[in-house]
């Protein structure tokens, strides 16, 4: 039961400092050309909200 308590806690935090982290950090900007915006090069950004907006603006450009 206190082990769990502790795991909890750790979690929690954990949570806390990400979402702070993201919340405070400009999404770098990409070049939008056929080498970016390969399914690897997508995948290759760490970062959940630059992949999609890379992925957003490869969708425009291919239209």
């Amino acid at each position: 039961m206190k082990l769990n308590t502790v795991l909890l806690a750790v979690a929690a935090v954990a949570l806390v400092v990400t979402g702070y982290k993201e919340m405070n950090r400009k999404p770098q900007v990409h070049a939008v050309n056929d080498d970016a915006c390969t399914q690897q090069a997508i995948k290759g950004i760490d970062n959940i909200t630059e992949r999609a907006i890379q992925s957003s603006k490869c969708a425009q450009r291919g239209k």
